[in-house]
């Protein structure tokens, strides 16, 4: 975790000693690479696809194991833009590691080997 540093100058108030632009304000990029983060949307997505491992470790009683299979094609939407649903989400996020749903599914039997591999994964195609 970076550390932020901060001076007190004449008056006792707190400054940064973090470099201003013109402008003052700093792109989210350069904060992120000046503090060693990774990007959120990539946090966001091993979050996701840790919950899916830890959703097809669950034994197929229980309600999110069976609503990862329910299929809601039949169900009707408002007429606009189709809202993303979790599968929806989870498959594409699947897709962008080169990884398919069944193959999801025989390695998430292993939790450590599938935290690891997510994580592999997610950041390597980053």
């Amino acid at each position: 975790m970076a550390s932020n540093s901060c001076t007190k100058d004449k008056a006792g108030s707190r400054t940064s000693q973090v470099p201003k632009t013109n402008d003052g304000y700093f792109s989210s990029e350069r904060v992120r690479v000046q503090t060693q983060l990774e990007k959120t949307d990539l946090i966001i997505k091993e979050g996701r696809l840790r919950w899916l491992g830890h959703v097809l470790r669950m034994d197929d009683n229980r309600l999110p194991r069976q609503a990862v299979h329910w299929d809601i094609s039949g169900s009707k939407r408002k007429p606009a833009r189709p809202q993303k649903n979790w599968i929806d989400t989870i498959q594409q996020n699947l897709k962008s590691i080169g990884m398919i749903w069944e193959v999801a599914q025989q390695l998430a039997v292993n939790r450590v080997g599938w935290h690891r591999r997510v994580a592999q994964c997610v950041f390597d195609t980053a």
